[in-house]
């Protein structure tokens, strides 16, 4: 529990979001890790106007809230909460690399090196961000923040802001207003909500639907660790998409529900499993204030599947796409509070195993006169197995990151290597029995999973 500091805050104290409460709990669980730093790199390519960049990120990085939060307990009361720093300064230092032989190189390994960085909630700024210059036409902007303070789609809006004020300022014409990005409408909001009947309402539905839940599968029996995770990253064909999205149709389901379905039969040909609860990370932002605002407001929802090896692959993907229309009305309900129901607040137990992050939104980014492209640098921690899919204008990524302590680097390839080949054939083959896909698809045999 983070100790009570002398510090002057500029506001009074705010409650915490239960997305937000999620992330303090775990950090409290290892204070010292910085397994919960995340970080995304920019590539800019073309000729790079620096002090129109750095005014764009300065400014779009002052007005982010969520950036420069502090928080801490009470004296007289766990209830955690939070308040702006009072100060905002935000600079952009630029590292000039263009003396080194692998500038690129060079860049890369101070970015990991960053991710190391010290993780204090109630004094240290939730961020840092750097421009490293590779060469004359070839720059990467590097932005890391605390998952307490964003996800992915608000390293999104963050960006996509970015380019929006630096391309007003290369045209020479006025800078578009920004949003509200204050965290006070979303803690509103989350207020209503728990007074409310939907709450109750999705609450009730949560505690049927883990109630004598089994322990979830994993691939690994080992012990897991709170380091930084293990990376399998891949680059699929663009034209992979387009394929995938025709044998959902054939099956009769989305291409969200024909993947999921995918990675349960992989859990299943791996593991040996017959009930399988992928993670499922939900956006929890249409129809709420948090789709303007730069924040942590994912939520990740546990989705318990059967797997029966002599059914059509299709009643798989039929089964998987009823299950996510049976919890889509309550998904809203944070994780955390399902855990806080439970008896699992402070504890590493958890109800579902790999988590699995579809990403259909657009990650194009517009800054005039450059080509740009956005490079994941670390997502935070891994329980077990975080899956990040993502469909791009120029290929499909298709990434796997590992908790460290569960898998070693060979057996994190040999699953990464094992679920392609099953969606491949899946894509090729989705009338097929689900122990005949397998079979073809080579991935039948578990392998010992361990560090």
């Amino acid at each position: 529990m983070s100790a009570v500091r002398d510090i002057p805050f500029s506001t009074a104290a705010l409650p915490l979001t239960a997305p937000q409460y999620g992330m303090w709990a775990a950090q409290q669980l290892d204070p010292a890790s910085s397994a919960f730093w995340t970080a995304e790199a920019v590539e800019l390519e073309g000729p790079l106007d620096i002090e129109a960049l750095r005014t764009a990120i300065e400014t779009t990085l002052t007005a982010c809230d969520a950036l420069h939060m502090r928080y801490w307990t009470l004296d007289d009361d766990d209830d955690v909460v939070q308040s702006p720093r009072p100060s905002r300064a935000v600079q952009l230092p630029l590292i000039d690399l263009r003396g080194h032989d692998d500038p690129a190189r060079v860049a890369w390994n101070t970015m990991h090196a960053d991710l190391r960085a010290p993780v204090d909630l109630d004094l240290h700024p939730l961020y840092a961000t750097t421009l490293f210059r590779l060469d004359d036409q070839r720059h990467l902007w590097h932005l890391r923040s605390h998952h307490i303070a964003l996800d992915g789609f608000g390293y999104l809006l963050l960006i996509h802001r970015v380019a929006e004020v630096y391309s007003a300022l290369r045209r020479g014409q006025p800078v578009p207003a920004g949003r509200d990005w204050s965290l006070q409408p979303l803690l509103a909001e989350e207020r209503a909500y728990r007074a409310s009947p939907a709450c109750a309402k999705d609450r009730a539905f949560w505690g049927d639907q883990l109630q004598h839940a089994p322990p979830p599968a994993r691939l690994s029996s080992g012990e897991p660790d709170d380091g930084a995770p293990r990376s399998s990253r891949r680059r699929l064909p663009a034209s992979d998409y387009p394929r995938w999205q025709a044998a959902a149709r054939a099956c009769g389901v989305d291409w969200a529900a024909w993947l999921i379905a995918c990675i349960a039969a992989w859990m299943h040909a791996r593991g040996g499993h017959t009930e399988v609860t992928p993670g499922l990370l939900v956006m929890n932002r249409l129809g709420s204030v948090a789709l303007g605002v730069p924040c942590m407001a994912m939520n990740v929802v546990p989705l318990r599947l059967r797997v029966d090896a002599n059914q059509p692959f299709r009643e798989l993907a039929a089964h998987v796409a009823t299950a996510m229309r049976a919890i889509r009305p309550h998904q809203r309900y944070n994780y955390e509070w399902m855990r806080i129901d439970h008896g699992l607040d402070g504890t590493h137990r958890q109800f579902y195993g790999p988590v699995v992050n579809l990403l259909p939104f657009d990650r194009g980014f517009v800054f005039e006169g450059l080509h740009s492209r956005a490079h994941p640098v670390a997502v935070g921690p891994a329980d077990d197995l975080d899956l990040t899919i993502s469909p791009l204008a120029d290929s499909v990524r298709f990434d796997i990151e590992a908790n460290a302590g569960l898998y070693d680097e060979t057996t994190l390839r040999a699953h990464h290597d094992a679920l392609l080949a099953l969606v491949a054939q899946a894509a090729r083959a989705p009338d097929l029995r689900l122990a005949d896909l397998l079979a073809q698809a080579s991935v039948v045999a578990p392998v010992e999973a361990g560090a």
